[in-house]
C-alpha cells in the first residue's frame, strides 16, 4: 500500500478480492493486511497485497492500486516490474473511476503483456 491511501478502504477491497479468489479455487492465499503470517517467498522489500496459487499452478501476484496512487507512476512502475519479475501472473486491481488511466500507464510502460489491470466497483 502506498502512503496516503485510506487504509480501511484498501483493507475492505483486499478482503473482498481474497474472498473472490478463494471462491474461484485459488489456493495458498497470502494477504498483506497488517503483515503476512509468513512473508511470501522471493520478495524483498516490496511485498504485494496478495499472493495466491491458481488451479494451473501458476502464482498470482496482486496489488490494489487506488486512484489516488495512479499519478505516482514511478513508484508503481518499480513495484509492477518487481512483481512481474517474481510472479507468474501480475494483476493490478483498480477502481473503475481510474481504470482507463491505469491501463494506459501499463501500456506506456510496455508491460501490458505481463501485467493485467482489472476494474473493481467501490
Amino acid at each position: 500500500m502506498l502512503e496516503g491511501e485510506p487504509k480501511e478502504r484498501r483493507d475492505r477491497l483486499l478482503r473482498a478480492w481474497a474472498d473472490d479468489l478463494d471462491h474461484k479455487g485459488f489456493t495458498e492465499l497470502q494477504i498483506n493486511l497488517e503483515m503476512f503470517p509468513t512473508k511470501p517467498e522471493g520478495f524483498g522489500e516490496m511485498v504485494p497485497d496478495i499472493v495466491a496459487r491458481r488451479q494451473d499452478g501458476r502464482r498470482l501476484v496482486g496489488e490494489i492500486w487506488m486512484c489516488e496512487s495512479v499519478d505516482r507512476d514511478h513508484d508503481m512502475f518499480s513495484r509492477a516490474m518487481n512483481y512481474a519479475y517474481h510472479g507468474d501472473v501480475v494483476m493490478l486491481l483498480v477502481p473503475f473511476d481510474c481504470l482507463e488511466e491505469a491501463e494506459e500507464l501499463v501500456r506506456q510502460w510496455g508491460l501490458d503483456a505481463e501485467i493485467f489491470v482489472q476494474g473493481i466497483f467501490d
